[in-house]
C-alpha cells in the first residue's frame, strides 16, 4: 500500500493549544502509511513537537511578509493567499505531490491549501479549534473539504459561514436549511481533544495551593482579570502563584502586559519545563473568554490539579460540576474568581477532593480514542476512503 504523503499547511507564527491538538493528533498515525512535510511559520515548534518525535517530517520555514500577512480583508488579503499558495506549490513540488493537504487552524487562515486544489487537484482535511468568522469565502471553503473534524462549540459558527456562502451563491431564502443540510453530511465530524499516553502530564505533587495560570498573552485570554483577582486574595492572605505565557507573533490582536509586579508570584516565558513547573501547583486558574475547548484544562485535569473555570458555558463549564470536579466562578468578575481562590485556600480538605476527581475525569480524555477518526481520514488511501463516505451517505439517507 502507498505511504500516503500530507502536507500540513501551518502560517500561524506562535504556539497554542490547536497547534499542540494537532500535532498529538497526527503523531498516532502509523509511519508505515504516512509521511508528513510542514509547511509553518513556526519551525522551532514542529521540530519539537510529538509529530516529529513519531514520523519522518519535512518541516519547511514559510517566509511570510510581515506588511502583509496583516490584512484581512481586500485586494492585499487575497494577494497574501496568493503567495503563500505559491509558496505551497513550490513545496509540493520540491518534496512530492502529497495525496492531502491538511489545514490545521480553520479555512479562514487555512485558505491557500484550497486555492492549490485547483492546481493540483487534490484533497483536502480541515481541522477547526475555534470559531470562524461569517465570511462566504470560508462557507466556500467547508464545501470543498474532504474532511472537515470540528470542535462541538465551533458549530454555529461553521452554519453561519455556510449560509452566508449559499446565499451569495443561490441568492435564495432557504440558505440557512442548505448550510443544515451541508454540515449533516457525513464528511463533517465533530471531535473532543485528547493527550497522548506520551505526553501525559505529570502528577502534580504539590501539597499546598499554587496557583497556575498558562496561556498566550492574547487578551481574551484574561490575564488582566487574573492578576486583579491575586492582588484581591493578597489583601486577605498570601498565596502563591506560577504564571507562564507565550507572547503572539505577527498578529494585530489586543496583548496583553507581561510580567507585572505581583507578590510571591514567579513568571516563566514559554518554558522548556512547563510540565516540572506545572506539577509544582496545585490549583489551574482558566480565565479565557468561551474557550472552544481548553486543552491546557485537560492537562490540569490528567495533573491532579483542581481547575478554576468562569460558568460560561464553554465546553468544560458543560462538563464539569462545581465543587466536585471543578471550582467556578462568575465569568468576567474577579472578585469572584478572588474568592474561589480563598475557597480553596481555606479549605485543604476540598481541594484535595477535587483533585481526585479530575484525576478520574481525565481517564476519558486519551488521545487514541479521541483523534481515532482523524488518525483514519489521514491514513486512509483515497478510493476507500471515497467508498466509505459514499456508503455512510447512503444509509443516512435511507434512514
Amino acid at each position: 500500500m502507498t505511504c500516503q504523503h500530507n502536507i500540513i499547511f501551518d502560517p500561524i507564527a506562535f504556539k497554542g493549544g490547536s497547534k499542540i491538538a494537532t500535532a498529538e493528533a497526527l503523531s498516532l498515525c502509523e509511519p508505515s502509511k504516512v509521511h508528513f512535510t510542514v509547511i509553518t511559520c513556526d519551525r522551532e515548534f514542529w521540530q519539537q513537537s510529538a509529530l516529529a518525535k513519531v514520523h519522518r517530517v519535512n518541516i519547511v520555514k514559510l517566509p511570510a511578509i510581515p506588511w502583509l500577512r496583516e490584512q484581512v480583508h481586500g485586494p492585499l488579503f487575497w494577494l497574501n493567499q496568493v503567495y503563500f499558495t505559491l509558496m505551497l506549490l513550490g513545496c509540493a513540488l520540491l518534496f512530492g505531490r502529497p495525496h492531502r493537504l491538511i489545514g490545521a487552524s480553520g479555512p479562514g487562515v487555512d485558505m491557500p491549501v484550497y486555492l492549490l486544489t485547483w492546481v493540483l487537484k487534490c484533497s483536502v482535511i480541515q481541522l477547526i479549534h475555534g470559531n470562524v468568522a461569517c465570511s462566504r469565502s470560508i462557507g466556500w471553503c467547508l464545501t470543498r473539504a474532504e474532511r472537515v473534524f470540528y470542535l462541538a462549540s465551533t458549530k454555529q459558527s461553521l452554519l453561519d459561514s455556510l449560509a452566508r456562502y449559499y446565499q451569495h451563491k443561490s441568492n435564495s431564502e432557504d440558505s440557512e436549511a442548505q448550510a443544515k443540510s451541508e454540515l449533516g453530511k457525513p464528511h463533517f465530524e465533530r471531535f473532543v481533544n485528547g493527550i497522548t499516553d506520551e505526553n501525559w502530564p505529570s502528577l502534580s505533587h504539590s501539597e499546598e495551593p499554587r496557583c497556575l495560570w498558562a496561556a498566550s498573552l492574547l487578551r481574551w485570554k484574561g490575564l488582566e482579570r487574573f492578576i486583579t483577582a491575586l492582588r484581591l486574595v493578597h489583601r486577605h492572605q498570601p498565596i502563591y502563584s506560577t504564571i507562564c505565557y507565550i507572547k503572539p507573533k505577527q498578529i494585530k490582536l489586543g496583548v496583553s502586559n507581561a510580567p507585572v509586579d505581583i507578590p510571591l508570584t514567579d513568571w516563566y516565558h514559554d518554558p522548556y519545563n512547563f510540565d516540572q513547573l506545572r506539577s509544582h501547583c496545585s490549583i489551574f486558574v482558566s480565565t479565557s473568554d468561551n474557550e472552544p475547548f481548553g486543552l491546557s484544562i485537560l492537562e490540569a485535569l490528567a495533573a491532579g490539579m483542581c481547575v478554576v473555570i468562569p460558568n460560561d458555558n464553554s465546553y468544560w463549564d458543560q462538563q464539569l460540576t462545581h465543587g466536585v470536579d471543578c471550582i467556578k466562578y462568575q465569568t468576567g468578575d474577579e472578585a469572584s474568581l478572588a474568592n474561589a481562590l480563598l475557597l480553596l485556600q481555606q479549605n485543604p480538605l476540598t481541594l484535595a477532593s477535587i483533585r481526585a476527581q479530575s484525576l478520574l475525569r481525565a481517564e476519558h480524555y486519551h488521545a487514541a480514542d479521541r483523534y481515532r477518526e482523524i488518525i483514519a481520514a489521514v491514513s486512509t488511501p483515497q478510493w476507500i476512503k471515497n467508498a466509505d463516505l459514499s456508503n455512510a451517505d447512503g444509509v443516512k439517507k435511507g434512514l
